[in-house]
């Protein structure tokens, strides 16, 4: 759970370590003996998350709304941004104002060990609300499959209701699948 002195720290902070190796640099495998005693030896790599380099820099938000700016006004782009933040923030804020309620795993998987997450769902947040002028519809159509509650705003999108539209036509090819 991010308190409000997190998410303070993240956007004072220049840099915060890699939370996979807490910036260290390195991935520790300990060793084992599996069943049949074949002998793992314990193992340090390089961290995958941050690439070694121990920490991550602030984002640039400016940067990163403008890269998930469609080429109408009011509109998010139509094809998944290239860099690793702009596409967690582009389909966090596609779940938030409707568009694809599918949940958005992918997205959380790619920017598990960065420090600046929460910032990162609060600017998807705040682009979706800007763009819709409602909370998130994703949230609500997932709230109304856990726990039986209808939406409680009005004016949201169907997609927000359940036998609602899942996905628009802007959904990746390589998220597709989930529909299946």
């Amino acid at each position: 759970m991010t308190t409000t002195t997190d998410l303070k720290q993240q956007f004072e902070a220049a840099t915060l370590p890699c939370k996979r190796c807490d910036g260290t640099g390195i991935t520790v495998y300990e060793g084992f003996t599996s069943v049949d005693g074949k002998v793992y030896p314990r193992k340090e790599k390089t961290c995958i998350w941050c690439d070694g380099a121990l920490h991550f820099e602030r984002p640039n938000l400016a940067e990163l709304v403008k890269a998930i700016k469609g080429r109408k006004p009011g509109k998010l782009r139509s094809k998944r941004p290239d860099d690793t933040r702009a596409y967690f923030i582009w389909r966090m804020a596609r779940f938030h104002t409707g568009d694809d309620v599918c949940l958005p795993m992918a997205a959380q998987m790619d920017i598990a060990a960065d420090p600046y997450r929460e910032m990162l769902e609060l600017t998807a947040e705040l682009v979706a609300q800007r763009l819709t002028g409602h909370t998130s519809a994703g949230r609500a159509r997932w709230r109304s499959a856990m726990y039986g509650e209808d939406p409680q705003e009005r004016y949201m999108p169907t997609s927000a209701f359940p036998g609602g539209p899942v996905a628009d036509a802007d959904k990746p090819m390589e998220e597709l699948l989930e529909l299946l």
